[in-house]
């Protein structure tokens, strides 16, 4: 990347690669970046780089992804603002990574949202660059300090420079696309050797019960994927009014209490009891708004990062599976996950 395009972008610019084939693009007046290999002209507006690449994946799966996206800018437009409870959100996410391990290191957020991650990351020190497919990133670039680098782009077309960045995160996106392995060996790709892929996947619970609301659940997302998003959203309040009466409170009544602590720690929705109102109905039309989820056991998570050529794999239960791997160290581009 020129001096003048990390003059205007910032210095995370510098890792900056055309999507289509590699090369690194040089920048234009108008604002755009443009690739002298293919010819291929990105715009920039609003500040974001727009690198997106047409054909990046089959045609039913890209009008997938990009409903998906839409839904997603809906919600952060309206549920993006930054709160005090995303730096403890962010630590428990992390794990078994510190905030503070992340100083001097270069970071990528894949799917990046309203950009919260991405802002306890700088904060933490990270040089930090944040992607997302769709209009969400107009939220992100809103909410996160001028030292971040926001690029629209595509998960398995992203415009950055192969094993370059120390850790690769994407919190809570991959089971939302088409086949999330095969993203998962895409983002791994440019994790450096010796750094980290970090990603969060929704879980098959357990518990029999937890099952068996999961697959009410299921059943109704066909029809609440098909609503329109407002109607959708209004439709959130009654609901997360009804299992904010009927759980929150009375586990947040219930922990003070040593007698009914523990029994209490088994009710579901318990981590709602540390946040506002506003974030269960935010999680409420997440929850119904997705065209796509896909859910997976710890073994599978697992099997999913070492077929991405991972090794280390540490998985962890949030409320789902935070999964930690290793890019084999070596020389570059040794351990190059499959593609």
């Amino acid at each position: 990347m020129t001096d003048a395009a990390a003059g205007l972008l910032g210095e995370g610019a510098r890792a900056l690669r055309c999507p289509a084939c590699g090369a690194t693009p040089t920048l234009e007046p108008e604002p755009a970046l443009v690739c002298g290999d293919c010819g291929v002209r990105y715009p920039i507006a609003g500040g974001i780089p727009r690198m997106l690449l047409a054909g990046a994946r089959p045609a039913d799966e890209d009008a997938v992804a990009r409903r998906t996206a839409d839904s997603f800018a809906y919600e952060w437009e309206r549920f993006g603002a930054m709160r005090e409870e995303w730096a403890k959100n962010f630590a428990d996410y992390l794990r078994p990574h510190t905030a503070q391990s992340l100083a001097g290191k270069r970071v990528l957020d894949v799917g990046t949202g309203s950009g919260r991650h991405s802002f306890h990351a700088a904060q933490a020190g990270a040089q930090v660059v944040a992607v997302d497919l769709g209009a969400s990133i107009d939220v992100a670039r809103r909410n996160l300090p001028a030292s971040v680098l926001t690029v629209q782009a595509d998960a398995e077309a992203l415009p950055f420079e192969r094993d370059s960045f120390d850790l690769v995160m994407s919190i809570g996106v991959l089971h939302h696309l088409p086949d999330t392995e095969r993203a998962l060996r895409s983002i791994a790709r440019y994790a450096k050797p010796g750094g980290h892929v970090h990603v969060y996947l929704y879980w098959v619970p357990e518990q029999r019960w937890h099952r068996r609301v999961l697959r009410a659940v299921t059943a109704l997302r066909r029809v609440t994927v098909r609503l329109p998003h407002r109607l959708l959203h209004a439709l959130c309040y009654p609901l997360a009014a009804g299992l904010w009466a009927a759980v929150v409170v009375p586990y947040r009544v219930l922990r003070r209490r040593p007698r009914t602590a523990r029994p209490a720690a088994a009710l579901p929705l318990k981590a709602y009891a540390d946040y506002p109102f506003s974030v269960l109905v935010n999680d409420q039309f997440d929850r119904f708004s997705a065209p796509l989820e896909r859910r997976f056991t710890a073994a599978e998570v697992r099997a999913a990062m070492q077929a991405a050529g991972l090794e280390d794999v540490v998985v962890l239960p949030n409320h789902g599976w935070v999964a930690d791997g290793r890019r084999p160290s070596g020389p570059r581009g040794a351990g190059t996950p499959p593609a």
